[in-house]
This record gives C-alpha cells, sequence and structure tokens, in this order.
C-alpha cells in the first residue's frame, strides 16, 4: 500500500507515476457519454470497489445530466439563433456549467478519496471524452523497488 498523502501538490510532488488506467467508455445505450462501471484490477489494493463505482456512476448522472434536453437547452437554442450566437460571448451555456460542476467534483473526490490513496483521477474533458484516466502514483522512496511498473500501463490503455 502507498503512503498516504494529504493533498494533490503533495501527491504530484513527492511520488512518481506508477501506472495509469484507463475507464473506457460504454457505448451499450448508444453514444450518449457514460462510461464503464467495472472495476479495474489494478486498483484493487488501492480503493473500495464501492466508492471507485459510485465515483464513476456520479460521473455518468452528471454527464446525463448535461445531455439532457429540456426547456433551457431550447432557450439558449432559439437565442443563439436570434443572436447569430454572440449570446455565447457574455453567457454560459448549461452544458459549461454542468462541466464545471464535473471539474469541481472531481477535484473534490480526488483531494478527498483518491490522493490519500496515490490516486488521482484526470477529467474526461482532458482526455477528448474519450476515457476516465486514473494515475497511480507510489512513494518515490519505495519505486525504486518497482520501477518496472511504469511500463505495464500499455495492458489497460485503448
Amino acid at each position: 500500500m502507498a503512503t498516504e498523502f494529504h493533498n494533490l501538490q503533495e501527491l504530484r510532488h513527492s511520488a512518481s507515476l506508477a501506472n495509469k488506467v484507463f475507464i473506457q467508455r460504454d457505448y451499450s445505450e448508444g453514444t450518449t457519454c457514460k462510461f464503464q462501471t467495472k472495476f479495474p484490477s489494478e486498483l484493487e489494493s488501492r480503493i473500495e470497489r464501492t466508492l471507485f463505482e459510485d465515483t464513476v456512476k456520479t460521473l455518468n448522472n452528471y454527464y446525463a445530466e448535461a445531455e439532457k434536453i429540456g426547456g433551457q437547452s431550447y432557450l439558449e437554442g432559439c437565442l443563439a439563433c436570434a443572436t447569430a450566437y454572440l449570446i455565447f460571448l457574455c453567457m454560459e451555456t448549461r452544458y459549461e456549467k454542468v462541466l464545471k460542476k464535473i471539474a469541481r467534483y472531481i477535484q473534490e473526490q480526488n483531494e478527498k478519496i483518491y490522493a490519500p490513496r496515490g490516486l488521482l483521477i484526470t477529467d474526461p474533458i482532458e482526455r477528448g471524452m474519450r476515457v476516465i484516466e486514473i494515475s497511480i502514483y507510489e512513494d518515490r522512496g519505495s519505486s525504486g523497488s518497482s520501477s518496472g511498473s511504469s511500463s505495464t500501463s500499455g495492458s489497460t490503455a485503448r
């Protein structure tokens, strides 16, 4: 088990990247933005399955909320057409607001749950909404004995 880290900056500076795990999109229900909730074996010694699944399910719910079509989305579209899309220079869309909410949620999860366990979630928007990337860090003092583990990240990619 990795040394406990108390914040994200400490994690990035005092630990070395050992591996990355990629949670793929789930296209079983179409092209809506939804990620698989399958628990990766690389995380078994780092985090409880329920915590991981709760995080992914919450993210999936936020993305479903962002893509929901409603009165506000319709009104934004009408205003955009009426103003030649200049309205978006002075207001955020509902979708952008939800993406900011997702970024705050990921930041909170990293600080409270993932960083103390030597893990770091990357916002899917930074990876083109294709994957949730989870970086696995190890204490620099113990990384010498497992320096070959960083080359195994290709097995979970794609």
